[in-house]
């Protein structure tokens, strides 16, 4: 899941984060804002905030595209699959193809 989409799922509290904000500042500078401006003001703020991630979203998936290193580790819903033959206990098994457990003679 990429930033954008949790900027999606929880819009309603960032607006409602940026209304505060924005009315915060009003009271610390002394300066009384509208209703209209912080209406305006706060879909701005939540735009660059929505254009941002979603920027950084994009840039993430094509840097990903077009530099295919081998050398990478590449991870896929969580499973790291990169080296996992050499990892593996199976890989370090001298028991020559005999089940294990077994004890020859």
């Amino acid at each position: 899941m990429g930033i954008s989409d949790t900027v999606l799922a929880n819009l309603t509290s960032l607006y409602l984060v940026a209304i505060v904000g924005i009315k915060a500042y009003g009271v610390i500078s002394g300066k009384n804002f509208t209703g209209g401006f912080l209406l305006v003001s706060s879909t701005i703020v939540m735009g660059a905030i929505l254009a941002g991630t979603l920027t950084w979203d994009v840039s993430r998936k094509a840097t990903h595209a077009l530099c295919r290193d081998p050398m990478i580790e590449r991870c896929r819903g969580g499973i790291c699959w990169h080296g996992v033959a050499v990892r593996s206990p199976m890989s370090q098994d001298s028991s020559g193809g005999k089940p294990l457990g077994f004890r020859s003679g």
